[in-house]
């Protein structure tokens, strides 16, 4: 398919700039950007980014989107609309075979096991960027003509679409920022984001998510019901002749409980993308990575089904990218 080529226009700058010319221009500065966890983990400024760029042994010229405007510089949104929407008229890469086996017999799983009403977790950070805007990208005009980013959410919010975390306002918790975004799916293609997917990565986390679940589950459900059970006996309200109904109401109890589990884990439409962090996991430090695991692991495995869908995440899901 052609590619896409968004004229940006603010303030009286007017030039074409493409998502070619962004990733030209990100060959130059890609050796000294950290791993793109760390990026989302410490959001480096604008400031700081030109401060590495400057400081670099090589002669780098700045990046458009790290200009200031008396120099003719380009706003992060603008770059990430450009370099997304290109991607939106492309065909998703295919994975080898044996990943997308993988990928096909999980998410497989999770529509069987839910009944259709759950999908498989997107878990990594390029993954959920891109999604969060194929959502959008059908009402962002390829000519982009937009002074600041509260034109977009503005236009975002007026269309009944969810904003992504990268649009956000700055004081918005979920929020991160645009140029972090975009640095982010230019590692991911170059292939800096394969590690995230390894199986011992993966693996890891997977045994994490599931020891929490199984320990919130004899928790919630099964310590529920034992308290009825134990505290019949020890204040002395159970006896041989009341035994099977203490049993039947320690059930009823168990019974309630598991539905509050499920209430409490059962993934929401309200939290995809944000409950295990603006980006993911990957965004998240260790520590915190961990605490929303184990607070959320359901949400590790699994989210709710969107009601409706634009044409790309049809066909993402179709191809069954979905990673962990």
């Amino acid at each position: 398919s052609n590619s896409t080529t968004t004229t940006l226009v603010s303030d009286g700058f007017d030039e074409e700039y493409d998502a070619s010319a962004i990733r030209a221009e990100f060959k130059s500065y890609q050796y000294i950007l950290p791993k793109p966890h760390i990026l989302l983990q410490e959001q480096l400024s604008l400031e700081t980014l030109r401060e590495m760029i400057q400081l670099s042994n090589n002669k780098i010229d700045m990046p458009r989107f790290l200009k200031y405007e008396c120099e003719g510089g380009v706003k992060p949104h603008h770059a990430l609309c450009a370099l997304l929407l290109e991607e939106c008229t492309r065909d998703a890469p295919k994975e080898r075979d044996g990943e997308l086996i993988c990928m096909w017999i999980g998410s497989w799983m999770v529509r069987a096991l839910s009944f259709g009403f759950l999908q498989r977790q997107r878990n990594l950070p390029a993954e959920i960027i891109r999604e969060q805007f194929n959502r959008i990208a059908h009402i962002i005009p390829s000519g982009l003509v937009c002074n600041n980013s509260k034109f977009l959410r503005d236009k975002i919010r007026n269309s009944g679409l969810p904003v992504p975390n990268f649009f956000l306002d700055q004081e918005d918790a979920k929020q991160f920022p645009p140029h972090i975004a975009m640095l982010v799916v230019l590692l991911d293609g170059e292939e800096e984001s394969d590690y995230m997917g390894h199986i011992i990565y993966t693996t890891a986390w997977f045994l994490l998510s599931f020891v929490a679940l199984i320990l919130r589950l004899v928790l919630e459900v099964v310590g529920g019901a034992g308290a009825i059970w134990g505290g019949s006996e020890v204040f002395y309200l159970r006896n041989a002749e009341n035994a099977e109904q203490c049993r039947a109401a320690s059930i009823a109890v168990g019974v309630f409980c598991f539905i509050r589990f499920v209430v409490l884990n059962a993934p929401q439409h309200e939290d995809e993308g944000d409950i295990l962090g603006p980006a993911g996991p990957w965004s998240l430090r260790v520590p915190a990575r961990m605490r929303a695991v184990t607070e959320h692991p359901f949400h590790l495995f699994a989210r709710a089904r969107r009601l409706k869908k634009s044409v790309k995440e049809e066909d993402m899901d179709h191809d069954n990218m979905s990673v962990y």
